[in-house]
């Protein structure tokens, strides 16, 4: 029973090794940020935004337009005289672009102000078999609208892929290019996967590294169960034959000794008979 316990042990470890070698792996990484420019704001709803146009023009009177109409101070929006626009609590109202210009000849200088969420990175790796289909989706929204493109090491995905296995189309938030599809997959689609993403002058990219796995990868380790399976059972069956087998001797040297016994007694008996 020990040998039968410990076989049936391994057999359910080999099981469990080898039903994980086919799986598909990916690992998720936090959640990305993003870091203002000059040009560019992010608006956060509920939080203050400030545009400064020049901290050193105080003997200038600033102009400030949005969307092509002047800016007046109000409740809602403070102007100062260093030729800042401040509001206390932002709301999407706010969304649009600024440009601040002095009475004189002055250049203007230009702010965009905009929404832009990056709700999940890539994933670090991912796996997939030959032949599948493979879909990776830029979890990325805004107002306006980003742009958003696929690199494969370093180049343009619509220049490597042939456009029969390749399909863009637009994610849950309705950008535009931010899911990927490939399909069938090829050896030749391994590489690292970029998902670039731009809003005026803010660039932000999440990567993937993909890996193909040949066709019959997911086979080896259902075979590998199959033969370990049957190893067990044949060794099972050599044990307990040659475990029943000296049953069935002791037992006939034992019926072979009864019957001899008992011709020997009726021997003796008639022998008795006649004297």
């Amino acid at each position: 029973m020990r040998i039968l316990g410990v076989l049936a042990f391994l057999a359910f470890v080999g099981t469990c090794f080898g039903a994980g070698g086919g799986g598909v792996v990916s690992s998720s990484s936090s959640r990305g940020s993003l870091t203002d420019t000059e040009g560019t704001r992010r608006l956060q709803e509920g939080k203050p935004l400030l545009l400064t146009c020049d901290s050193n023009a105080t003997e200038h009177h600033a102009i400030w337009m949005k969307d092509g109409e002047e800016v007046t101070e109000s409740d809602h929006i403070k102007l100062f005289p260093n030729s800042s626009l401040y509001i206390a609590s932002s709301s999407k109202d706010d969304l649009g672009n600024y440009t601040c210009k002095f009475s004189e000849d002055l250049e203007a200088k230009v702010f965009y102000v905009v929404e832009l969420s990056l709700h999940k990175q890539l994933p670090k790796s991912t796996t997939v078999l030959e032949n599948d289909k493979m879909s990776l989706t830029c979890q990325v929204q805004g107002d306006p609208i980003p742009t958003v493109q696929w690199l494969k090491d370093g180049e343009l995905l619509q220049d490597i892929i042939n456009s029969s296995r390749l399909a863009l189309s637009e994610n849950e938030h309705h950008v535009p290019n931010a899911t990927l599809l490939i399909k069938p997959v090829m050896k030749t689609d391994d590489g690292n996967y970029i998902c670039l993403i731009s809003q005026y002058t803010i660039q932000w990219n999440t990567t993937t590294d993909v890996r193909v796995k040949d066709i019959y990868a997911a086979l080896w380790p259902f075979l590998g169960i199959v033969a370990e399976v049957v190893l067990l059972c044949t060794i099972i069956f050599i044990y307990e034959k040659r475990r029943i087998k000296p049953n069935f001797d002791d037992s006939d040297t034992d019926q072979i000794a009864e019957q001899k016994n008992q011709v020997e007694n009726n021997k003796e008996a008639e022998i008795r008979q006649r004297k």
